[in-house]
């Protein structure tokens, strides 16, 4: 990564400065070093050349960079200009926020810093590609076809198969699958233990509606993953850590069905056969407060997205809405002639907090107005006794399962049928969205199925608990799966390569529920041992 410090010094900036701050030092930097001022000074005219080029230089790398996620770049203090390496890093950050012009810039300075840097003209080509500039990627990869002729130390470093690898990696971003195959085919012939070439021809594959050659290459994926013990894909991601137990929450009398984080990061709520929900503080353990006024068992609890309802539903076949700040009962939906007319299993909030949804086993889902408490519509095309439902986070579509041979998927706002994904023989306990992207993972019976849901692709199965699976989670970066089962234990999934992760232990009976915190550091868990669980990663 380019050293942002150094740019800051040039400018005469604090780290951090704004825009504003930017563009006015490189201003009044420009005027004072411009050559023009210098061209009846030939002693001076080098140093202003070279002064100049090199503001014009930090101001073009602070704007791009002001302009991006903070949270993708690591910049690193020094007192020393940037290298071609970390311009040619630069770069490929750059790509994979999808800041394409701002890429090939970074690719220009590396090239600029070095100028038989074959690595930089690849990349520069296929950005141009991606870019649509056909003229200019024809002569990048002349340069590249020259420096390969010339048998250049990069092109050493830089193999065929390396060279095929990146085109078929563009070709899979441009949805060229066809031609991605033929690239990944080229680098497997060239190194048959490539794992990152058989893992994205398997998706360019799948994409082309191969499903057979994808899950073929999928297992041949694990199997060399296995061998070689990696966990890792091709774009670096932090290996698994270490997650322990600590806090244990026993201050319930009975099964603790529901466990639920609130968004803001600070508390967690249970829900209990023992007819109460508990308010706990994530950070200490420490109980916060107690509702009661369910007459049987809690089955379910949810947090509203702003942290401020809770919602529990119950074996009184009624859904209540609580306060959290103060505990206060606000509403109760349904009753003798309304609403559900058997256990609640499962809910979920929209994210704009006007919606609650509603799953039962009287086989029936259904909208509610979570101010007025009206019931917007209920689904009865289910036949089966229904145990698992979830929303997508942009709200907009619901999907539910139970006993029955089908996972079905609706228009939240309208309850219109979207698809129906069909399931094993096996009820299904737990279903869960991906936060980005089109991932829905089934628990069916002790296996879990992940499902592309935009086109109706089963990609492949999780296997590792060894009884049915209760509860499923996914981080909020779509990289990991969190599932808890009637074995007791809690494993964590790898959701791009399908490898297990880690295996969380510690509870004497089922897991009921799990969730997972947004930022990617707790888990919490509930079970049927009457206690619920945080657990750290670190």
């Amino acid at each position: 990564m380019a050293c942002l410090n150094y740019y800051y010094g040039v400018l005469n900036l604090e780290p951090g400065s704004t825009q504003e701050d930017i563009k006015r030092a490189y201003r009044q930097l420009a005027q004072q070093w411009h050559p023009d001022k210098f061209s009846k000074q030939p002693e001076q005219l080098k140093e202003a050349r070279e002064k100049f080029e090199l503001i014009k230089e930090a101001y073009d790398n602070l704007i791009q960079l002001s302009s991006l996620d903070a949270s993708s770049f690591s910049p690193k203090i020094s007192v020393r200009p940037p290298s071609a390496e970390e311009h040619y890093s630069t770069g490929i950050a750059y790509l994979q926020a999808g800041k394409r012009k701002q890429a090939v810039e970074s690719f220009t300075q590396a090239i600029r810093k070095r100028s038989g840097y074959l690595k930089a003209y690849q990349a520069r080509a296929f950005t141009f590609e991606q870019l649509g500039l056909h003229g200019q990627a024809r002569a990048d990869f002349d340069k590249v076809a020259e420096l390969k002729r010339a048998k250049t130390p990069e092109v050493n470093a830089l193999n065929e198969a390396d060279v095929a690898f990146q085109q078929g990696f563009t070709q899979l971003k441009m949805r060229k699958y066809g031609a991605a195959i033929e690239s990944f085919t080229t680098v497997i012939g060239l190194n048959p233990n490539h794992i990152d070439a058989y893992r994205y021809r398997s998706q360019a594959y799948f994409r082309r509606g191969y499903d057979e050659q994808a899950d073929a290459d999928f297992k041949q994926m694990r199997d060399l993953e296995q061998q070689a013990g990696s966990k890792a894909p091709f774009f670096h991601r932090q290996s698994s850590r270490i997650w322990r137990c600590v806090h244990t929450l026993s201050r319930h009398t009975d099964v603790v069905s529901g466990v639920a984080i609130a968004r803001d990061g600070k508390k967690l709520v249970t829900s209990s056969y023992d007819q109460t929900l508990r308010l706990w503080s994530l950070k200490t353990g420490g109980l916060l407060k107690t509702f009661s006024d369910h007459s049987k068992a809690i089955h379910c609890v949810a947090f509203s997205w702003d942290s401020k309802f809770i919602a529990s539903g119950s074996a009184d076949k009624t859904i209540k809405i609580w306060d959290v700040r103060t505990g206060a009962l606000l509403r109760s939906f349904g009753n003798l002639i309304a609403g559900h007319t058997d256990t609640v299993t499962a809910l979920a909030f929209s994210p704009n907090h006007q919606f609650l949804a509603s799953a039962s086993l009287d086989k029936t889902v259904r909208l509610w107005a979570v101010k007025s408490g009206k019931e917007i519509y209920a689904l009865k095309e289910y036949a089966e006794p229904i145990l698992a439902l979830a929303m997508g986070w942009d709200g907009k579509t619901i999907a539910y399962g139970g006993k029955g041979s089908s996972i079905s998927m609706r228009h939240t706002k309208t309850g219109k049928p979207i698809r129906s994904l069909p399931t094993d023989e096996q009820p299904n306990r737990a279903v869960a969205m991906s936060r980005q992207g089109f991932l829905l993972a089934l628990a069916s019976g002790a296996d879990i199925v992940i499902w592309n849901r935009q086109y109706q692709k089963r990609l492949f199965k999780l296997k590792g608990h060894t009884e049915a699976i209760s509860a499923l989670a996914f981080s909020g970066d779509n990289q990991t799966l969190v599932s808890g089962s009637y074995d007791k234990t809690i494993k964590l999934w790898d959701i791009t390569t399908g490898q297990l992760i880690d295996t969380l232990m510690g509870h004497q009976a089922a897991v009921c529920s799990v969730a997972y915190g947004l930022n990617g550091k707790i888990i919490a868990s509930s079970s049927a041992d009457n206690t619920a669980k945080i657990w750290q990663r670190g």
